[in-house]
């Protein structure tokens, strides 16, 4: 059941029955007969609960109900012009019928009520003449205040209550959204902390192999819009399974730890450190050539054995082999480079480790 149709039976029920009480003093004063008492008490004690029944049973009950508010002004009309318009008992059912439909259908709503108010006095004047008999007797104009202020404070009730219940449910709604709210972002920062960690190696903290796959597949696509040149370096350290076979698993890993440290810690802006595999780590160097590639390669390498060391109490300093390639020497695709790069490093091992080797022309050349 609409809630329209529950709150205009309470409305109509109370205060048709004040409506009552009013026109049997007006009867009583004016002495109409028998037929005009019978009808009365159908209109304001019988026809209220009719028009809620048909409301409520109806496939679109709040289009019902504005049906029976329109029937209302009708009915209105009919008794105001039949009792001669007393103009207590007149004002009040014109007040209470524009108010009726004004409140769900606008300032349209109470041009309609009036229209169906003069409808209904029409039809009863040209029924049963016109008459003009304004006055009203002490009592009745008493009584017609009262109902009419009843009828004002139900209404305002019924307003309040809407009122009070639909800020109580925006503001549970508001509550939810921001609980939602909370949610969603909480939601995105552990993705966002998940795909982190997806793409992070978990014992150097470098970027990891497979977000070197996106990286530089995006980086070299940019190279070959802008023409601006990409290089990679390979970095190899030398002996990594002697260091692991002497010293320990564990010095071997804080020796993957260090190095990985520096590289992050001397990176150039726009660069990108990953561990590529095992001792291996490839760095990305947008907007840089192969001269530039090998000055950033050889400040790793002559940095790494000052930096990073097997033991601190006997030494041993950790070198680096690096291969370097860039797009500059015509590399056609992201695996074509690293491909060069790798060849490059295995040039640079071949020369006898701890050197930077780059990738020309199809030749080594080991500097």
């Amino acid at each position: 059941m609409h809630w329209v149709v529950r709150m205009n039976h309470l409305n109509r029920t109370t205060s048709w029955w004040i409506g009552f009480a009013i026109f049997a003093l007006h009867f009583r004063v004016t002495g109409q007969d028998t037929i005009t008492w019978l009808l009365m008490s159908l209109q304001f004690l019988v026809y209220p609960h009719v028009v809620y029944a048909v409301a409520r049973f109806s496939r679109d009950p709040l289009g019902g109900e504005l049906n029976n508010l329109r029937l209302d002004d009708f009915c209105f009309g009919l008794w105001a012009a039949w009792l001669g318009f007393p103009l207590w008992i007149s004002y009040l059912l014109v007040i209470c019928g524009c108010i009726n439909l004004a409140a769900f259908r606008g300032f349209r709503g109470a041009l309609e009520a009036v229209a169906l108010l003069a409808l209904g006095a029409a039809v009863s004047a040209g029924v049963f003449g016109v008459r003009f008999e304004p006055d009203t007797s002490m009592p009745v104009t008493a009584l017609s205040m009262a109902c009419l202020t009843t009828y004002l404070l139900l209404f305002a009730r019924g307003a309040y209550r809407r009122a009070v219940t639909l800020s109580e449910t925006r503001y549970k709604l508001r509550q939810s959204e921001l609980a939602l709210q909370g949610q969603l972002e909480a939601v995105q920062a552990l993705q966002a902390q998940l795909q982190e960690q997806a793409n992070r190696d978990a014992l150097t903290g470098l970027y990891n192999r497979r977000y070197l796959n996106d990286a530089l597949q995006r980086e070299f696509d940019r190279s070959t819009q802008t023409g601006c040149p990409l290089s990679v370096l390979l970095l190899d350290i030398d002996h990594f399974k002697q260091i692991n076979d002497r010293f320990g698993h564990s010095t071997g890993d804080r020796v993957l730890q260090n190095v990985a440290a520096l590289l992050a810690q001397d990176m150039d802006p726009g660069g990108t450190a990953f561990r590529y595999g095992g001792e291996e780590f490839l760095i990305l160097l947008p907007r840089m050539g192969s001269s530039e590639a090998w000055g950033r390669a050889e400040c790793y390498r002559a940095r790494t054995p000052v930096s990073v060391v097997v033991n601190e109490e006997r030494g041993n300093p950790v070198t680096l082999s690096i291969g370097i390639a860039s797009t500059a020497d015509g590399a056609e695709s992201p695996q074509q480079l690293i491909d060069r790069a790798d060849n490059a490093l295995y040039q640079a091992k071949l020369g006898g480790r701890d050197r930077c080797s780059v990738f020309k022309n199809a030749e080594d050349v080991a500097r």
